[in-house]
């Protein structure tokens, strides 16, 4: 099934109802129909060696159409991080080899000469071979293409902090889009807010199964509370999709009564208590839900964050969602018990692109290893014990050390260096590293991040240098991190 179609339903039974929203910009679910024909078209008519299109921008309008349009056409979307370095750019654009590039024009800039060959289109009236000229070149005249099985491919990082592809099918999400409407009750979806990047799998979910839905969906270029704030006031029951750290920068700017809203969904990153009571106030009547997933496993479990009674949980399994703890060899351990959790349901993705070895690293005998150590209890409720490896998660993003590390090793009077998430009372964690440096002639933290410029994503950039006069080491020759987080905050003492 092609997921064009119940959003092709949807634009039928109300064609002149807003689709989306961005500032003084508007599109209608006929307009919106409309432009995606005249994208298909454009595509259909083009003779291409490769059914994947790239996307490399900020949050706009334009992100949504050329999405839809290319499903619409049976390719691929393949979606680019504007806050990757060049590098990762590249590289990604290199695996994949889309047949066209849509982007803004500043990013367009990073695309290496290698990929000259390929169609560009800028998103600018200015240029020539801009996206709106190549758009309305094309009349809106095109049948839906056969479905790809791939509805499109997002990244998100490996076990070495690169850019790792995963592919989404059609029925994945469809399948999805059904559970968010059954566990959080959305049975009156008009509005939609998810303000992160779309780039991000919470906001590109968020603004497809408003689609999905026939509700109008709100784009923000980036996030800022105040503007998600100024929204919510002007608009009735909007139902926002958010991260904590947005919440906590919510909470910070207005005062109960203040926002009216129908539901505040969380995920990427465990919800404080102190954080949901303060919500329960704020947001009063509101609908709060937290839920817990992957861009792999697609929802997990979701816990109402209106009850405490289980404080600390990420509640019970979505309907259709199977779970099992499992140790080291596989085997299924009693209620209670730490161990790796295993997810099977119709919502898993399909693997990763382009790394067969990869995906069947993770499944076994149906099941998708999340890389995650949980507990359940009686209830079958599930509980986080412990991050797979070392990975950070900074305001909803993950961070690998070993990516990081590697980065800073290369500044030359580096002896060693170690990098670790330290709590935060905002971001959740907050990338730290622990230096111990060659001679005296030590960089400052500003210093340290101009040399990570262009080697890394903002995000990954440390936010807190810690000077140590040596390292610890296992028996096996390796850094002893435990040992190292301690140790480097008796130093600060």
């Amino acid at each position: 099934m092609n997921l064009v179609l119940p959003i092709l339903n949807r634009a039928s039974l109300a064609p002149d109802r807003i689709a989306l929203s961005h500032g003084q910009k508007q599109l209608t679910y006929s307009q919106l129909i409309e432009r995606a024909k005249r994208i298909a078209n454009g595509i259909g008519k083009c003779r291409f060696d490769c059914d994947k299109i790239a996307i490399l921008s900020r949050n706009r309008i334009e992100i949504a159409e050329v999405f839809i349009g290319a499903v619409y056409a049976g390719f691929v979307p393949v979606l680019l991080d504007p806050k990757w370095s060049p590098f990762e750019v590249n590289r990604v654009i290199g695996q994949c080899r889309p047949s066209i590039i849509f982007s803004e024009h500043d990013l367009a800039e990073i695309l290496s000469e290698e990929h000259n060959h390929i169609q560009r289109l800028t998103f600018t009236d200015e240029q020539p071979g801009s996206y709106d000229q190549w758009l309305t070149s094309f009349t809106p005249e095109a049948l839906v293409g056969r479905s790809n099985e791939t509805l499109f491919i997002g990244f998100t990082s490996g076990t070495t902090g690169v850019p790792k592809g995963y592919a989404r099918s059609h029925l994945s999400w469809i399948m999805s889009f059904e559970a968010a409407n059954r566990a959080f009750h959305l049975d009156k979806m008009e509005h939609v807010l998810a303000p992160g990047p779309f780039v991000h799998s919470l906001s590109l979910f968020a603004l497809i199964l408003s689609l999905y839905n026939g509700a109008t969906f709100h784009i923000l270029h980036e996030f800022h509370a105040a503007e998600v704030l100024k929204l919510c006031s002007k608009v009735p029951d909007m139902i926002l999709f958010v991260v904590p750290t947005m919440i906590e920068s919510l909470l910070q700017r207005t005062d109960p009564g203040q926002a009216s809203i129908q539901a505040l969904i969380s995920s990427g990153g465990q919800w404080s208590i102190a954080s949901k009571r303060r919500c329960r106030q704020v947001f009063a009547g509101a609908k709060l839900y937290e839920y817990y997933g992957s861009s792999e496993a697609s929802y997990i479990s979701y816990i109402d964050a209106n009850e405490e009674e289980k404080s600390g949980s990420l509640g019970r399994p979505f309907d259709g969602v199977e779970i099992s703890i499992r140790d080291e060899q596989f085997r299924e351990v009693p209620t209670g018990s730490i161990g790796h959790l295993y997810v099977r349901s119709k919502m898993v993705f399909a693997g990763y692109y382009p790394l067969p070895e990869e995906t069947e690293g993770v499944f076994r005998e149906g099941w998708l290893r999340t890389g995650d150590y949980m507990y359940i209890d009686s209830d079958n409720y599930l509980y986080l014990a412990g991050r797979s490896q070392n990975m950070i998660k900074t305001g909803g993003m993950k961070v690998f050390p070993e990516e990081v590390e590697a980065v800073l090793q290369r500044i030359p009077n580096v002896q060693e260096v170690m990098v670790f998430g330290k709590p935060h009372g905002h971001w959740g964690e907050q990338v730290t590293a622990i230096i111990q440096w060659r001679s005296e002639q030590q960089l400052t933290l500003e210093e340290v991040k101009r040399f990570c410029m262009g080697r890394l994503a903002s995000y990954k950039m440390p936010k807190e240098l810690i000077t140590v006069d040596k390292f610890f080491y296992t028996n096996s020759g390796k850094v002893a991190r435990q040992f190292m987080k301690a140790y480097a905050e008796r130093a600060m003492l």
